[in-house]
């Protein structure tokens, strides 16, 4: 049992006794006060007193001291109708030490029994993969982390559009103004970037020409051969770009579920819906009229006969749960899905799937000048922010340390690079804007990665020129931390088990960046005010080399639940 739950249980354990019969709190109604010198937990009298009939002020008086002082609990005080618990730090830190020898710190079995499909990193192929696209990817593998933390088992799986009319107007450029060029390989990828902006360009001053990519569109759907091997040979050099990109950014994905593999199983699932009257027939497009649930019509074919996404949704939706059997389904998209979303549950609920559904939704990612768009070309590649970040990352790896061999600056170079780029995006509350910004992307100072890195490295330095007393650093003469840092310090390690399950429950990701920046800051504090190999006693040294390897652990495995790799030196 992770120590604060064990801390809570004793808390109301003491409680019931100091109150009596008809106390029916539970460890959830403990909360933890903004103000450390509050306490650590603190229980509010409202409903106690609202049952008892009495001013709640009054009843926190008279039962805090009843409350014994003994095992976790330290001291209880009382402020207004709050009863505030302090906890003893060295039993806490006892505990803790223990806790933080496994490797799995933080991690529980409150998912056990529970399977989840997660669908995430969903960027259309003949198109680059750029800035917007990572929220998707970042957010989408923190929550498979956090999910397998929790116990859940997980099913990590990417829908990539490879049959829209975005492809079609590709495809109908490629022919039309570069019938004969053959990019490298290199160059596959921004090639088919320009193609498609020129061809958005053409057809917005050619409206005529519209025709032409419509036709290309149907043909693709029905799978005539006329345009079979260039969009098999393009959609190729896509496939590879992004599948390069999840590698690059450690996301675990089981499965790649296509467009083009649900497209003829869609058009059956209409003509069904259309034979039951759960869909009809308006103005020559076919919808799912969703008025009753206040969701206006769901659009599941044009006027001219193809599908739009939310008929190929369906099929996905029905073939996910065939050959999973998930008992939730997790779509992390984009909050501008949320009407497509809504209308895609309430569609397949008439259908009668019963299975859980849910939208992760989040914020867009936007730059100064407006948000960013593949058809206008006002987007930041990928390729170009990494390159960047790697570039920024070994200069200023190179400044600290030039006696390194060039192997290892690149290695601890792109693990800040990498760190940098998930904890600038994964620090970020999903209903807030992301305004994209290269500088503060950059920065290895504050609230970032590589501040985090650096503490680990810093500890790391500390083992290394402790080496013979880290070794027998049990932290059993943990009596000895009694300075308000190494308290402070002990209790924001404790608190990630906490943090793993909370997540697991929102999906706020954020809660794990704001924990690791935390705990990295408070770390440094304690650094600061209390020498650890020049401490005044074997025994404090001990403790505090214990403290430092529990900071490691709990800071090494919150970093891994954003995929951010450890350095060992910077």
């Amino acid at each position: 049992m992770a120590v604060m739950q064990n801390a809570r249980q004793e808390v109301i354990k003491a409680l019931k006794a100091a109150v009596g019969k008809g106390f029916s709190s539970t460890s959830q109604e403990l909360e933890t006060p903004r103000d450390p010198s509050h306490g650590d937990l603190s229980y509010p009298c409202f409903a106690l007193a609202k049952g008892l009939k009495r001013n709640p002020v009054e009843v926190a008086a008279e039962i805090a001291p009843k409350i014994a002082h003994k095992g976790l609990i330290s001291r209880v005080e009382t402020k207004g109708p709050y009863i505030n618990i302090y906890l003893n730090t060295a039993k806490l830190a006892e505990q803790i030490f223990l806790e933080t020898e496994s490797e799995e710190y933080g991690a529980s079995d409150a998912g056990h029994g529970k399977k989840i499909l997660v669908e995430y990193f969903q960027p259309n192929t003949h198109k680059e993969v750029h800035v917007g696209h990572l929220r998707t990817a970042l957010v989408g593998q923190g929550v498979v982390n956090v999910e397998r933390a929790n116990g859940t088992e997980v099913v990590p799986v990417s829908y990539i559009n490879d049959l829209g009319i975005h492809v079609a107007k590709c495809l109908w450029a490629i022919q039309k103004f570069h019938p004969d060029e053959e990019p490298t390989k290199e160059e596959r990828n921004a090639f088919l970037g320009k193609v498609y902006t020129e061809a958005t360009v053409w057809l917005e001053e050619h409206p005529e020409d519209k025709l032409e990519v419509t036709k290309i569109f149907q043909s693709l759907e029905d799978g005539h051969r006329g345009w079979l091997g260039l969009w098999k040979k393009t959609k190729r050099w896509s496939m590879d770009v992004i599948q390069d990109v999840a590698a690059e950014l450690d996301l675990t994905i089981d499965q790649w579920y296509f467009e083009s593999d649900v497209v003829d199983r869609a058009d059956r699932i209409v003509q069904d819906l259309l034979e039951k009257k759960i869909a009809e027939v308006s103005e020559g497009a076919t919808i799912v009229d969703l008025q009753d649930e206040k969701l206006g019509a769901n659009l599941l074919k044009r006027t001219d006969g193809t599908m739009l996404y939310n008929a190929k949704d369906l099929a996905l939706a029905l073939k996910k749960d065939e050959q999973h059997a998930p008992d939730l389904s997790l779509y992390v998209i984009d909050v501008r899905q949320s009407l497509a979303m809504q209308q895609l549950f309430a569609t397949l609920k008439r259908m009668g799937f019963k299975k859980r559904l849910e939208h992760v939704s989040y914020e867009i990612i936007t730059l100064p000048e407006g948000a960013m768009s593949s058809r206008k070309g006002t987007i930041i590649k990928y390729e170009t922010l990494r390159d960047e970040l790697i570039r920024i990352s070994t200069e200023e790896t190179k400044k600290r340390h030039p006696e390194w061999k060039e192997k290892k600056v690149i290695s601890t170079a792109r693990a800040l690079a990498f760190a940098a780029l998930k904890f600038s995006i994964l620090a970020h509350d999903l209903d807030k804007v992301i305004v994209f910004d290269f500088k503060k992307a950059l920065s290895f100072d504050g609230f970032t990665g590589p501040y985090c890195l650096y503490t680990l490295a810093r500890i790391e330095s500390i083992f290394r020129k402790g080496k013979a007393q880290i070794a027998t650093a049990t932290g059993k003469g943990s009596g000895s931390l009694t300075h308000p840092s190494e308290a402070a310090l002990v209790r924001k390690i404790a608190e990630l088990p906490d943090v793993v399950y909370r997540v697991g429950q929102t999906y706020q990701i954020s809660a794990v960046a704001n924990y690791a920046f935390d705990l990295a800051k408070q770390f440094s504090e304690f650094y600061h005010n209390c020498p650890v190999l020049q401490a005044e006693s074997s025994a404090m040294m001990e403790s505090r080399l214990a403290l430092c390897r529990a900071t490691s652990r709990a800071l090494k495995n919150a970093l891994a639940l954003l995929n951010i790799d450890p350095v060992n030196e910077m």
